[in-house]
């Protein structure tokens, strides 16, 4: 069978059955491939090298670090100049070592648990007496470029040239291909495996008429297209590459909340059906958001890379998320598309192969520079970068909404160019407003803010803000005047801090000292000055914030000012003003950091002095329109961040708090102290800002200034100019309305700089990072080709170095595994590991010839599969003899057809799609079927989301569509060997236990599938034997043979006379009761729960849940 999961150890002394099922695999691996029969010269790669690797790399590979003795024998430099004569096998140490019987000498040491077998003691002795020479491992060989065909004795056997290579090594073993199977049962064989679907009557009776009509050669090569074009085609295949890309509903830890990725899921299935090159399946999932004006799917492909476990739990470290993510994204891509265990060489060099720890982490450089911050938060939940995917008709929306935007900036900008006239009156009536002293003020009790787009902070105009009365100062004085003009328009709220207490804010305890202007708050770390529901803004909304303050202690990077902060870095969204090492940082975000805009200051403040501190934001969306006053000075600023879509006004827990000094989880402001905090609903200006520093500052350029008082004049008193803006930011508005309704995905998007990569020893992200552990973005030069010179070294020069023609194991991985989807197995069995711990193929000349083949026709899945399903190999009966079943019982040799247990997800569809409930609605958000009484998600962890089980059609989707919750997967597909797909899985074990036939037996929904059955053909056939063999029909894919028909009518008399009595009548009723279909009135209760236990027994059958 083939083994599961990787095949990398990260301990000396591994598990006993683990060990033994290798030994064996490679033994039995050995002996199919033609090992060295008695008096032949061994083959390195296929008799030698299995043993060192297995026995011996461990100690003595390619890890320096590990390595005992200074011996290598991963080389055959390493082993000349050591241990190995060649020629004389005597004079060697190594055989010296193997046969010794001083266990203090012998090698491999006692205490690893490792022993040679003396046939291969044999084997290494007689490899040194002809010369002790070393090959290549067979997988990293270049693919040839011309693969010959054999020549055969029985021309007449082969199908295809697929046959010409099997029948010559059954020849070479002097065996004979079985017969042609049943042409019914190739036609249940083709359809399982091609869709995943059992045939349903109406294609069993058209098949065995195109048979008697065009013959079998003809009617199986229409079935074969038939099959292919159908959508169920790319949602069967889609599986197991989804077990690969570890697709999964939610992000696997803690909580284990809920994901948006099921979009990706739906490219996977269309890139099937369409048949997408594999070649551009592969780059558009690595790097479809660097192809040259991408489209939509090519850069919804690249959540290939989001679909990594993530957390959001209290304490983490976004920094070790980063690390961990880049690896998981290095160990799927050598997992998925190279077959190889490069996880193993996170910690240290490959202990079995050459892939040293600098190969690792230069390759993990490819996938560490998205502007991602490791997490997901609790808001939004959907971890940035994404991609919006809207429907036609939000499209519509989306554009009018956006032209309505462009309608308004533009309408805006007419008004202010129309306004001249306006503008001189006010001018010839107004004198320029002089220079006065501001003096500590606050807005009235029950005082309305001056038409501003913040008026919502205040829910009454005769009421607090936020609930709690404005009022700080019994007799407030005015705001900084422009004499003469009033005050400065459009203020919400101004703070003091000069009493004690207060019913505006919440001081939380901090103590009071003198302030700019009368008393300030310090800050102490770890609370903050808290005002409920103050600032309630979203990315429309402009606003001022301006307040004093003194950085007393330089703290690295503390919290300023914070509007809806919740939880981590990665649970909060909103606005936010840091401090980081006194340079000041203001951001509107909703995931940081790759949905967000935000600027950092050129130059920092002074540390422990006042200084007066502006920030403005002009609701453009654009990090342009933030900007940063020092002093009443406009300082310059670099822009972090200028990308930001859908509402910033996300929490999880209620309604905003805009506190200061302080958030959640986050580093505190401490010792900072605050003074003279002002709100006001829109982005002063300039002038206005010089004024709120010190008006007496104010020079007269600046009063007299054309551009100056313009601006001033149409931001502050032009009613037509402010009414345009109200107007604009309503737009603004409808614009983020319009984006928050979109479906959200996590996608790959590179920095603009790749982020620094260094080597980590033991992969700890805490690692020291020097000049010299810093690594570049390169691949392995030792066994596999160069990194193209003219390829950018990214993600799509990554991409194109995996899909060049004559890489030695991207075609040749996939095309291994393809084949197992169809014979059970690979043509090598670890389909995981195409390195040296991985088994040889049992027919390397087909392996190659294939994968030079599928390069050469444009890398072709549905050829392929077509190839495949055409052979004669694949066409063999399975059953088998004795004899055969002793000499091959894996069948690696293909002297018949493919046998195996159908899936989790084959089983549960057959089910539904034979009692005619199957729903074959394609795509869509996952829905959520049966599962056991109560709710397994809630009862595995209380704050995980409750499972809401979905009604209708959502019960009877196929499996694919089914939600995939990583630590609480549906029990019905786990029991079937279903994976978790918290990690990359390239193959699933394949177990037979009794709880296997207790959930097809009591499971609801397989309970009301027999039922959803029984109805069925009781509609259809009148006589409990003519029922009995239309459900075996519609199950197995073939009538019953006398012997199961007589067995299974007498099942149902037995049943029939037990629900007939008295006791067992409601237990008839309770049977055709259970899943949310109703049962079929028209039947007699007794009779139908007879026929259901009867459709149940067949549902149990070998003949069903088998493949034959």
């Amino acid at each position: 069978m083939p083994t599961h999961g990787s095949t990398s150890s990260s301990s000396h002394y591994m598990p006993r059955c683990r060990r033994l099922l290798r030994t064996c695999l490679i033994a039995v691996a050995a002996l199919l491939t033609g090992g060295a029969a008695s008096g032949a010269k061994p083959d390195f790669d296929r008799d030698i090298r299995p043993i060192l690797s297995d026995k011996c790399f461990f100690c003595h590979g390619p890890d320096g670090e590990r390595r005992e003795a200074e011996l290598r024998l991963d080389t055959r430099a390493g082993a000349i100049e050591s241990v190995v004569v060649a020629g004389d096998p005597d004079g060697s140490e190594l055989i010296a070592r193997i046969t010794s019987d001083d266990e203090s000498l012998r090698m491999p040491p006692v205490e690893s648990n490792l022993a040679l077998t003396a046939a291969e003691k044999q084997l290494l002795h007689d490899w040194i007496a002809a010369g002790a020479e070393y090959t290549e491992h067979w997988a990293f060989l270049p693919l040839p470029a011309e693969v010959p065909l054999p020549k055969v004795t029985h021309a007449d056997w082969p199908h295809n040239e697929i046959d010409r290579f099997i029948l010559a090594r059954l020849e070479a073993e002097e065996l004979s291909p079985a017969e042609r199977a049943n042409p019914l049962r190739l036609l249940r064989r083709l359809s399982l495996d091609l869709t995943g679907l059992p045939p349903k009557p109406a294609d069993i009776a058209a098949f065995e008429t195109a048979v008697a009509a065009d013959g079998l050669d003809a009617a199986l090569h229409a079935a074969v297209e038939r099959l292919l074009a159908s959508p169920a085609f790319g949602e069967h295949l889609a599986v197991a590459w989804l077990d690969a890309a570890r697709y999964a509903d939610s992000f696997g830890y803690q909580s284990d909340q809920l994901n948006t990725q099921w979009p990706y899921r739906d490219w996977v299935v269309r890139a099937f059906n369409d048949n997408l090159p594999y070649d551009q399946f592969l780059t558009w999932q690595l790097a479809g958001d660097l192809l040259e004006n991408p489209t939509r799917d090519q850069i919804l492909a690249t959540a290939f890379n989001r679909m990594h476990r993530m957390t959001n739990e209290g304490g983490s470290i976004a920094e070790e998320w980063l690390v961990e993510n880049a690896a998981d994204r290095v160990h799927t891509f050598g997992s998925a598309m190279l077959g190889l265990t490069l996880e193993c060489s996170r910690c240290h060099d490959h202990k079995y192969d050459p892939i040293l720890a600098r190969d690792y982490y230069s390759i993990s450089a490819f996938f560490n520079s998205i502007d991602e911050n490791g997490m997901y938060d609790h808001s939004a939940k959907v971890p940035s970068p994404t991609l919006l995917l809207p429907t036609a008709e939000q499209e519509r929306e989306l554009a009018n909404a956006a032209t309505a935007v462009r309608n308004a900036e533009q309408h805006l900008a007419d008004v202010k160019m129309g306004g001249s006239d306006r503008l001189a009156a006010w001018r010839a009536t107004n004198s320029p407003p002089s220079k006065g002293r501001e003096q500590p003020s606050t807005l009235a009790s029950g005082e309305r803010a001056q038409g501003g787009s913040l008026e919502e902070s205040i829910p009454d105009a005769t009421s607090p803000v936020g609930g709690s009365a404005t009022t700080e100062n019994k007799n407030p004085s005015p705001n900084p005047s422009l004499q003469g003009r009033g005050t400065i328009p459009d203020l919400v709220a101004h703070f003091t801090f000069d009493d004690k207490t207060s019913e505006t804010h919440n001081a939380n305890g901090l103590p009071q000292v003198p302030g700019r202007a009368g008393q300030a708050i310090r800050c102490d770390g770890d609370h903050g000055v808290t005002f409920p529901d103050l600032l309630k803004i979203d990315r429309p909304d402009p606003f001022t914030l301006d307040l004093w303050l003194r950085d007393v202690l330089r703290n690295p990077q503390p919290v300023v000012v914070a509007q809806r902060t919740f939880g981590t870095d990665v649970g909060y969204n909103g606005f936010d003003l840091m401090l980081a090492d006194g340079v000041l940082e203001a951001r509107l975000y909703r995931v940081w950091p790759g949905n967000a805009i935000g600027v950092r200051a050129a130059e920092p403040i002074a540390a422990a002095d006042w200084e007066h501190i502006t920030v403005t934001y002009d609701g453009s969306s654009r990090a342009a329109g933030l900007r940063l006053y020092l002093n009443g000075r406009e300082l310059q600023t670099t822009i972090l961040r200028d990308k930001i879509q859908k509402s910033v006004a996300v929490s999880t827990y209620g309604s905003g708090t805009f506190t200061l000094g302080e958030r959640f989880r986050d580093r505190g402001f401490k010792d900072g102290e605050f003074d003279e905090l002002r709100l006001y609903a829109r982005a002063l200006t300039p002038y206005e800002i010089t004024l709120l520093h010190d008006d007496a500052t104010a020079s007269d350029d600046q009063v007299h200034n054309d551009a100056a008082r313009r601006d001033y004049y149409f931001s502050a008193h032009d009613a037509p100019a402010r009414a345009a803006a109200e107007k604009l930011r309503d737009a603004r508005r409808q614009l983020v309305a319009s984006q928050e309704a979109i479906h959200e995905v996590s996608v790959m998007d590179e920095l603009p700089e790749p982020r620094p990569a260094y080597i980590l020893p033991r992969g700890a992200y805490d690692a020291p990072k020097t000049d010299e552990t810093r690594v570049t973005r390169d691949v392995f030069s030792e066994m596999l080709p160069p990194f193209p010179a003219d390829a950018p070294r990214n993600r799509l020069g990554l991409a194109r170095w995996l899909t060049a023609p004559n890489h030695p194991l991207t075609a040749r991985v996939f095309v291994n595994r393809l084949w197992a989807n169809f014979f059970g197995h690979g043509l090598s069995t670890t389909p995981d590991n195409f390195g040296r711990q991985g088994t040889a193929p049992t027919h390397p000349e087909l392996l190659d010839w294939l994968a030079r083949d599928f390069v050469a026709h444009g890398w072709d899945v549905k050829r392929l599969c077509r190839q495949i399903v055409s052979s004669a190999a694949y066409q063999q009966d399975s059953r088998t003899t004795p004899e055969l079943r002793e000499r091959d019982p894996e069948n690696l040799l293909l002297a018949r057809g493919p046998s195996r247990r159908l899936s989790a997800e084959q089983i549960r569809d057959l089910a539904l799609a034979a009692g005619e409930l199957l729903v074959d609605k394609p795509g869509g958000p996952p829905v959520y079927p049966y599962q056991p009484g109560g709710d397994l998600w809630r009862e595995s962890n209380g704050m995980s989301p409750a499972y809401t089980q979905s009604t209708g059609e959502g019960l009877r989707r196929r499996s694919l569509y089914s939600v995939w919750k990583r630590t609480a997967p549906l029990p019905n597909m786990l029991v079937f060997d279903a994976t978790s797909r918290e990690v990359c899985t390239i193959s699933r074990g394949r177990t037979n236990t009794p709880l296997q036939a207790l959930v097809l037996l009591n499971d609801v929904q397989f309970v009301e599938a027999a039922r959803a059955l029984a109805s069925a053909v009781a509609k259809q056939h009148a006589g409990p034997r003519d029922r009995i063999a239309a459900a075996f029909l519609r199950l197995a894919g073939r009538a019953p043979n006398s012997a199961e028909l007589a067995l299974l009518t007498d099942l149902y008399q037995e049943q029939l006379a037990s629900f007939s009595t008295g006791s067992d009548g409601a237990g008839a009723a309770q049977l055709t009761a259970l899943g949310e279909t109703k049962a079929d009135e028209a039947i007699p209760p007794n009779e139908f729960a007879a026929l259901t236990v009867t459709c149940q027994a067949i549902l149990n059958l070998d003949a069903t849940i088998y493949e034959r």
